[in-house]
């Protein structure tokens, strides 16, 4: 802040025969005074921090505790109910802490130290709902900084994948369930959607013609949710032959793709419990997770070739998730690149080779 002669550029520091004044423009512009500082220090904060307030305007609200702002947060909050419990969960740790505390005085530091203590398994995610909370009041001005957003929230290592083995395996696996469920476990590796979008699919999603399922909504915890148009997760997936054999296999062509045994749509936990886990155990295959059906998609797709922005389109992901949490698993695919290269390389020098040997035209002069 630009000062001259004692002068700032909307306020003013000046001594009195009762100790020091200050003089200064609210945030409506009304010209404001107050006096009987005993140092210029004091004068000089208390300036610092009126003129904060007048740059922040009337919506300043520093004051609000934690556990309020938290409060408000989620009530205008327009998510998925699933985010708002996500949310709710994960600012627990924040709130014991910091719930009473004015977001006013929340620094860099107390955070630091708060998310240090946390157990490893929950400082990622416990930090990245304080600072997304605390992102909202600095949006509506309530702060003017976010101190969560200046502690580093480096994220967590990711888990083990257990990518299946072969097609052999899903096959075993299929042919344990019934006339649904075993092409929805061949859809979903072969496709590489997420559970809960293959359950929220219908047959209007579904172009057989030209083997496209253009993802649109998302069905968990009971709720249909429809993805909106500009969302990474509503995209087109092209369909492999498998996948378009398992849905063939179907017994219907209309409504809802993957319908439930008793009607409706299919609820993963009920589907896990009744049909997944009896049939891995019946097929002979080591456990794994449903979710471990997009995991081998993934993986199966990267070692044949399929480069990671690709992939992140097809799956409604990121290239630094895909890179982050599959790339470590590719087994031969340097070889593969080198073979894309070695054959471009080869291609060039061919047609390199072809130029050189036409015969030029001969130039007649005239």
């Amino acid at each position: 802040m630009s000062r001259r002669n004692g002068q700032a550029r909307t306020g003013e520091i000046k001594r009195t025969s009762a100790g020091w004044a200050i003089r200064y423009r609210d945030a409506r512009g009304v010209r404001r005074q107050r006096a009987g500082f005993r140092t210029k220090a004091e004068a000089k904060q208390v300036l610092d921090e009126e003129l904060r307030k007048a740059r922040l305007g009337p919506l300043h609200r520093p004051d609000v505790t934690l556990r309020e702002l938290t409060d408000a947060f989620l009530e205008q909050h327009d998510a998925a109910p699933s985010t708002l419990v996500w949310i709710r969960e994960n600012m627990a740790p924040a709130l014991i802490a910091f719930g009473d505390d004015p977001i006013g005085e929340l620094t860099v530091p107390d955070i630091a130290k708060w998310r240090a203590k946390l157990p490893a398994g929950k400082r990622y995610r416990s930090h990245r709902a304080l600072r997304q909370v605390l992102h909202a009041a600095r949006r509506w001005k309530w702060i003017e900084d976010n101190p969560a957003a200046d502690v580093r929230n480096p994220s967590p290592k990711p888990g083990e994948i257990h990518p299946f083995e072969s097609w052999e395996q899903i096959d075993a696996i299929a042919a344990e369930l019934d006339d649904v469920s075993g092409p929805l476990v061949l859809f979903l590796c072969g496709a590489g959607v997420r559970p809960e979008e293959a359950f929220g699919a219908t047959w209007a999603d579904i172009d057989l013609e030209r083997r496209v399922f253009t993802v649109r909504r998302g069905f968990a915890k009971g709720r249909l949710k429809e993805y909106g148009k500009t969302a990474g997760s509503r995209r087109a997936v092209p369909l492999r032959a498998r996948a378009v054999m398992a849905l063939e296999q179907l017994p219907h062509g209309r409504g809802i793709l993957f319908p439930a045994s008793e009607g409706g749509r299919i609820d993963i936990n009920n589907w896990r419990s009744r049909a997944w886990t009896p049939a891995l155990a019946a097929a002979g295959v080591e456990h794994h997770r449903i979710y471990d059906l997009r995991h081998t998609y993934a993986t199966w797709s990267l070692a044949a070739g399929v480069d990671i922005f690709t992939l992140a389109r097809r799956m409604g992901t990121s290239v630094k998730m895909i890179d982050q949490t599959y790339g470590h698993l590719i087994t031969g695919a340097d070889e593969r690149e080198r073979e894309l290269l070695d054959a471009f390389d080869e291609a060039q020098s061919e047609a390199a080779g072809e130029a050189e040997s036409e015969p030029s035209e001969e130039i007649v002069g005239t």
